[in-house]
């Protein structure tokens, strides 16, 4: 009996074992994406104060339903037990996990190694920096089509000033391009779609 016992009890250590052994090699996995985007210059610490008027639309335009909400111990694990599980689960995805997104490697998409570390990656940047951080930080290298890598120099090619000096209507139409780059070689589209942005912006929150 004690010899069935001790082997049940071995079972189930093993059991618990292979879990916690992949999981920290997930870990230390993300740490590894987090430390070469530092060696990189991706990652440092931006300050944490009040929004520019482009960094307020593409949050509001984004990341509205995810913005500013707290979950221990990792919010992108939060939403995606509410995307299952709820009847109105958030829209979109946290900043978190679109800064993870381009940080890590090999982006293959369909991959589930690839799903599992942006997962790890989102987790470890929400462990590290707030909301307004991340934002910055996806911001700085934000594609806004040719020639307009990250806000300041789409700011500066396509309106000749800083980011900081953005109007409401020029902050909507850099929103408009990370989500279509092409639209700058389509006009009318393009102020379209800014102006249905700055509607939704300007929308109060459900």
């Amino acid at each position: 009996m004690r010899v069935v016992f001790i082997f049940i009890v071995i079972c189930v250590l093993l059991g618990l074992t292979v879990p916690v052994t992949f999981a920290v090699r997930w870990w230390m996995d993300g740490q590894k994406v987090l430390a070469q985007a530092e060696r990189d210059g991706s990652l440092w610490t931006p300050r944490s104060n009040r929004l520019t008027v482009i960094e307020r639309t593409v949050a509001m335009d984004q990341f509205r339903d995810t913005w500013l909400t707290h979950a221990a111990p990792c919010r992108t694990l939060a939403f995606m037990w509410f995307d299952i599980t709820d009847q109105h689960p958030p829209q979109g995805m946290p900043v978190s996990q679109r800064l993870a997104t381009n940080l890590a490697p090999e982006r293959r998409e369909t991959s589930i190694r690839w799903q599992i570390r942006r997962l790890i990656v989102a987790c470890q940047l929400e462990q590290r920096y707030n909301d307004r951080q991340l934002l910055r930080l996806y911001l700085a290298h934000a594609y806004f089509g040719r020639d307009a890598e990250g806000v300041e120099a789409a700011a500066q090619l396509i309106f000749d000033k800083p980011s900081v000096a953005l109007n409401d209507e020029e902050a909507a139409k850099l929103a408009a391009l990370l989500r279509g780059p092409g639209l700058r070689s389509r006009p009318d589209e393009w102020a379209a779609r800014a102006q249905a942005i700055q509607e939704r912006v300007a929308a109060p929150a459900h």
